[in-house]
């Protein structure tokens, strides 16, 4: 089965980590080329051997808040060295903000939401690739903390949104 690049998730996990826990938040849709097909259906687990350990989110702004809290997992993660366990937690952000998208669809913020989370599924893509690169050279710790101000600003935007 094929992998769904999750860009998004990874940008999710940097602004959580740099802003702290929020109310969770609905899970996104991953950006245009990377995204997943859902009608199809797919193992969430996608070999990398993580669980869901948060609570599903009920809301828009509970999917945000989770977004927030597994950003900063992943950074904690990062900064450890937990390499397996920060890419599980990439991929966990990449599946929440397919659903923060959808939770966004169904209460009418789609439009306002769209670039926020736009800017979420790039920067933790960008993260997510870097834990895929056959460069050795790229460093996914240095790639999140490159896309860490972006992200932030990305949270803050979709904080917003009402």
């Amino acid at each position: 089965m094929m992998q769904p690049r999750l860009v998004p998730p990874i940008c999710v996990a940097l602004v959580a980590f740099a802003s702290g826990c929020a109310p969770a938040s609905p899970r996104v849709a991953a950006p245009r080329p990377a995204a997943v097909d859902h009608d199809q259906d797919h193992d969430h687990d996608h070999g990398h051997g993580h669980e869901h350990e948060h609570e599903a989110p009920k809301s828009f702004a509970a999917a945000l808040g989770t977004l927030r809290a597994l950003g900063a997992e992943l950074a904690e993660k990062m900064a450890s060295g937990a390499g397996a366990e920060a890419d599980g937690a990439v991929h966990e952000i990449g599946h929440l903000l397919e659903e923060a998208r959808g939770f966004a669809k169904q209460e009418g913020l789609d439009a306002a939401a769209a670039a926020g989370l736009d800017e979420l599924e790039e920067c933790f893509g960008k993260v997510d690739e870097a834990f895929h690169a056959a460069d050795e050279k790229v460093d996914p710790k240095q790639v999140l903390e490159s896309v860490k101000d972006r992200l932030e600003a990305a949270f803050q935007k979709l904080a917003e949104v009402k």
